[in-house]
């Protein structure tokens, strides 16, 4: 008998035993259909990784194969889970604990564009004098389109010292049209310290506070910083009372949930603060307990950057009645995403876990939050004299709370 028919046969015997074993686990309860079809796919991997390595016209190492398997399975889920290298892990936890080596913007999504939302006072972009509103398009000549917005921020950060090149484009008004300017930008890294809340007293014993990111400890930064602001106020007023605060939510990009429930809490006595929806079913999350804070007038300034947590924040306090929201159109990412606990080789999951709703039950994960009053979020002047007014028509109709009387 020729060596290829006694190689089929013997095949196509190993094949009907293989079957049979199977079949009989199946039968017996050893192997449910879950195991069986987990074990076909890793075979299948298996196969597949052996038939590359063999096979294609260059070099390859299991190494790269399972980085672009673990790559393109997260990538085919949605927008926003994907896959952080170790590198990029490691500078995320660095980010975390408050210093990080970057060029001191803040980057968002605006437009399908990857546009720079503030920046650092006396940071490397400051001093290039890159502006609010510019938008990336070439990061060391490579053009940026396609990518992911933690590529971006990732490309930005490095380490102390080392050198970025950017090139920018900037609208700049020419008669009765804006025209566009490339603007190119040379940034060497340095240690900064992020700061992601900025208080003020603004007139009239308003408080104002910008939160830039959802951090876990947002809500006692605040409640901290408004009772020192009270303080401030008793120094130059007779009257002791805040008469209410400005919360400035612009080009948040969200974060922590944990940060959302504790500072719509700080706000609300009772009632659900927002529902999450995924594999784990639905989860209520409720404001536990009053504070000194519940009638304090409250304005929450918001636009194309704010995102995530921060539309929960503003969507829940929009739903109670308990703050007027006013700016532009919010960015429209109802998604919750869990980072992971870090793989074998350092690289680490952030994956969508949820989908979350407001108390009145809204998602915004399409359209975004609309604001109560609408002001091009980008003139400061114009927006700030909005929420002024609107917190001022409020502390007139009702009183304010006392903060220098609470223990």
């Amino acid at each position: 008998m020729k060596p290829e028919r006694l190689a089929s046969r013997r095949t196509l015997v190993l094949a009907v035993l293989c079957g049979l074993v199977v079949g009989m686990l199946l039968h017996r309860g050893l192997m449910d259909e879950s195991a069986l079809l987990r074990h076909l796919s890793l075979r299948s991997v298996d196969q597949a990784t052996a038939q590359l390595i063999q096979h294609y016209q260059a070099p390859l190492n299991q190494s790269t194969l399972t980085k672009a398997a673990i790559q393109g399975m997260v990538n085919s889920l949605d927008e926003y889970s994907e896959v952080l290298d170790a590198q990029a892990y490691a500078r995320l936890m660095a980010s975390t604990r408050g210093t990080f080596a970057g060029v001191g913007m803040q980057v968002g999504l605006r437009n399908g564009s990857f546009a720079v939302l503030s920046l650092l006072p006396d940071s490397p972009a400051a001093a290039a004098n890159i502006q609010v509103g510019d938008v990336i398009t070439k990061i060391e000549g490579a053009v940026v389109t396609g990518w992911r917005l933690s590529q971006v921020v990732d490309q930005l950060r490095g380490s102390p010292g080392s050198v970025v090149n950017l090139q920018l484009q900037r609208s700049v008004p020419d008669g009765p049209l804006d025209r566009t300017v490339d603007v190119d930008a040379v940034l060497v890294r340095q240690m900064l310290e992020a700061v992601y809340l900025r208080t003020r007293l603004l007139e009239n014993r308003i408080a104002y506070a910008r939160a830039d990111q959802c951090y876990d400890t947002l809500a006692a930064d605040l409640t901290a910083a408004l009772y020192t602001l009270t303080e401030l106020a008793t120094e130059n007023h007779s009257d002791t009372a805040l008469r209410g605060l400005v919360l400035d939510l612009r080009a948040n990009p969200g974060g922590s949930l944990t940060c959302a429930v504790t500072s719509v809490d700080l706000f609300i006595d009772s009632g659900t603060i927002v529902t999450t929806e995924g594999h784990q079913g639905i989860e209520f999350y409720q404001a536990t307990s009053s504070t000194p804070f519940e009638l304090m007038p409250l304005a929450i300034l918001v636009d194309g950057g704010t995102a995530s947590a921060a539309e929960i924040i503003a969507g829940a306090l929009q739903d109670y009645g308990r703050a007027t929201i006013v700016g532009g159109q919010t960015f429209a990412k109802g998604s919750v995403q869990t980072l992971l606990p870090p793989l074998a080789n350092g690289s680490a999951l952030k994956i969508t876990t949820a989908y979350y709703r407001t108390p009145k039950g809204r998602s915004f994960s399409e359209v975004g939050l609309m604001p109560d009053v609408k002001v091009n979020a980008l003139d400061e002047r114009a927006v700030l004299a909005a929420a002024l007014q609107v917190v001022g028509d409020q502390a007139d109709q009702a009183q304010t709370p006392n903060l220098s009387n609470v223990e």
